[in-house]
């Protein structure tokens, strides 16, 4: 077998085929006096046992051990796997979500992907401030975290979305959108300590989530979003809330 021959039965291209041989990972056969290098059956199993272990998620660098050396991998390595492919469960499940709340028309494709499924289901029945004031949230966190943040972001998101406690989500931000001019101190208390009674242990994971990705600028511009989308009244309820999580600590 030939180089292309090998890798359309291996399932890989031509550049794998040769980063695996610079790596050493694969040893190159020597070529014949026509130029071309010849592999055999040997080299098209050890290609496809890559493939494999490739495919569960481990490294490249870990894969000489277990092929040559029949090393057994540690338990520590098999549940960090496991918790990789967990991840990437959890995120194909968030798209898949996302797509078909797309298709059924109930969201724009420009939303943040990793927070767009659990956005849109907490938008029912919101004002379309709100919810564009929402949007706007997801894509700068979207923008202002890595990977790993988000992920952490949009795990906390399914959270707040999810059965029963989605309905007390939106039902909050119902009372939240009603809020205006004729809204006196003691409705805006009572949402206040509402939202802290029911919400306050979210609000401090969310919080801690923006700290630990050390991007402070991210939790500023978000306040400063929510300020610059908000009428007085729902500006006086963000402030207590702010003061009543900062008191509960």
């Amino acid at each position: 077998m030939r180089s292309k021959e090998i890798a359309g039965l291996a399932g890989v291209s031509i550049r794998t085929l040769r980063h695996y041989h610079q790596i050493g990972l694969l040893p190159e056969p020597p070529r014949q006096d026509n130029g071309y290098r010849v592999y055999g059956l040997p080299q098209l199993i050890r290609l496809l046992r890559i493939g494999q272990l490739t495919e569960l998620g481990v490294s490249l660098s870990q894969i000489p051990a277990l092929l040559d050396n029949h090393a057994v991998m540690s338990g520590d390595s098999l549940d960090a796997l496991h918790d990789g492919l967990t991840r990437q469960i959890e995120l194909l499940e968030r798209r898949r979500r996302t797509v078909a709340a797309l298709r059924d028309g109930k969201g724009p494709p420009d939303m943040a992907p990793e927070f767009a499924a659990s956005l849109m289901a907490l938008e029912v029945g919101r004002e379309p401030t709100a919810v564009r004031a929402g949007r706007e949230q997801s894509v700068l966190l979207s923008h202002l975290l890595d990977k790993k943040q988000r992920a952490e972001l949009a795990r906390l998101y399914d959270q707040l979305a999810d059965g029963e406690h989605g309905a007390t989500v939106r039902e909050l931000g119902r009372r939240f959108d009603a809020l205006g001019p004729g809204s006196d101190d003691a409705e805006i208390s009572a949402l206040a300590d509402d939202y802290i009674t029911q919400l306050g242990s979210w609000m401090s994971d969310f919080d801690n989530a923006l700290s630990r990705s050390g991007n402070h600028q991210a939790a500023a511009l978000l306040w400063l979003h929510a300020l610059e989308n908000t009428n007085n009244q729902q500006k006086r309820l963000l402030a207590e809330i702010r003061s009543g999580l900062a008191s509960n600590r």
